[in-house]
């Protein structure tokens, strides 16, 4: 790779930060009704998925010592996320933006329910990961 297709890949990732960085900033001072807080997280979600693996894809196309900090850092945590077989209802609701309640009213749906694993009668509440992933793209969040 030479030097001027190193330049517009680093200049190409810089417009994609910039343009990931603004649609949260909207997206978290939208004028919305206040209990509309789900709402921006669910929005910030598909922004950060919007971006995020372009730009995961592009600065890997750099050497090591000229790939972005920022993007490392956003690239280590979908690693994390996705080494997770089993989250707790704290994760879910860290990871994917779903309140406790709403997690509540999904799991009692009698229809396409929250997939969960309850060991014990009213004991902790656990999701799959993959469980969760494919509930969430049937409901198109």
């Amino acid at each position: 790779m030479n030097k001027s297709d190193k330049t517009a890949i680093k200049e190409v990732i810089e417009h994609i930060l910039q343009f990931r960085t603004k649609e949260i900033w909207d997206n978290e001072n939208a004028k919305t009704s206040t209990y509309d807080w789900e709402e921006k997280d669910r929005l910030n979600k598909i922004t950060t998925e919007k971006y995020d693996k372009p730009l995961i894809k592009l600065n890997n196309l750099l050497k090591r010592e000229e790939q972005y900090k920022e993007v490392l850092d956003i690239e280590a945590e979908m690693r994390k996320i996705q080494a997770k077989k089993y989250i707790t209802t704290d994760e879910m609701v860290e990871i994917y933006n779903i309140s406790i309640s709403s997690q509540r009213d999904y799991r009692g749906r009698l229809n396409d329910p929250l997939p969960f694993n309850q060991k014990k009668f009213r004991g902790k509440i656990t999701y799959t990961v993959e469980d969760i992933e494919k509930w969430l793209k049937n409901q198109g969040k």
